[in-house]
């Protein structure tokens, strides 16, 4: 591992029960010698991404002005916003537009439906990578080489375990996904509530990330299940042709 990702791993310390850390800290938890712990920090604090506090460091300034620039200038973000505005007014339900980084999914832009009760997984929380139609449309259309990796890295997962207990039980399921184009889950993030999710693709075809409608199971049972497969896989499609249009010409 090279010094800029040891760098960076420092960032992933932190977590709703650990909001503030200290060289000890970094050094128990990640292994790293005391010297090269206070170089990373000075480093990182030096660009805004930490700031120090009398009890350790906090995540920096520089954090909540690059979620204010992705906020407004992502392009996937962009790309969607109005066609999540209409998922919502068509349906009531809420709509999510979710990223895939490394091994991790993660809600990027959440609007919210009629129902007040709030979803467990709302913008910026990470979620389960074996759980949930958004995660497993995007698991589906990871290259195989990927998703064996993935697969053989978690295999004791009893999530994954459910999905199929075997690597061919396991990449059969998601070929189906594959040919259906969209995946469905019940009550699996959040009691009593249905989500329905298509996979997005970037300029070369490569899973980018996936539009999610979650509604209550009395919601998602009103709606006949083709007209919302159609709206979400059409809303995907249209996300994906955007996000193509906006590349450059090789």
């Amino acid at each position: 591992m090279n010094s800029l990702r040891r760098m960076l791993d420092i960032l992933n310390l932190f977590k709703p029960g650990q909001p503030v850390i200290d060289v000890e800290t970094i050094c128990s938890q990640l292994g790293y010698a005391q010297a090269s712990a206070y170089r990373y920090v000075r480093e990182l604090s030096d660009v805004g991404l930490l700031v120090r506090l009398p009890r350790g460091y906090a995540l920096g300034p520089r954090v909540i002005e690059l979620d204010r620039h992705m906020t407004e200038y992502d392009p996937l973000i962009t790309c969607s916003r109005d066609l999540v505005d209409e998922l919502v007014a068509r349906t009531g339900m809420h709509a999510l537009i979710s990223e895939l980084y490394s091994a991790t999914v993660i809600n990027i832009l959440q609007k919210h439906g009629s129902e007040t009760e709030p979803l467990n997984f709302g913008r910026g929380r990470p979620m389960a990578l074996f759980r949930s139609a958004t995660s497993r449309v995007i698991l589906a259309y990871l290259l195989p080489r990927q998703l064996k990796r993935i697969y053989e890295s978690n295999a004791a997962e009893p999530d994954l375990q459910r999905l199929g207990p075997s690597w061919k039980d396991f990449s059969k399921a998601m070929l189906t996904i594959r040919k259906q184009g969209y995946a469905i889950s019940a009550g699996e993030l959040d009691p009593g509530k249905t989500g329905l999710a298509a996979p997005i693709f970037d300029e070369k075809s490569r899973i980018l990330g996936a539009v999610t409608l979650v509604g209550s199971n009395e919601r998602f049972g009103a709606f006949s299940q083709d007209y919302l497969v159609k709206l979400i896989t059409d809303a995907a499609a249209t996300i994906t042709a955007r996000i193509a249009a906006e590349q450059p010409a090789a």
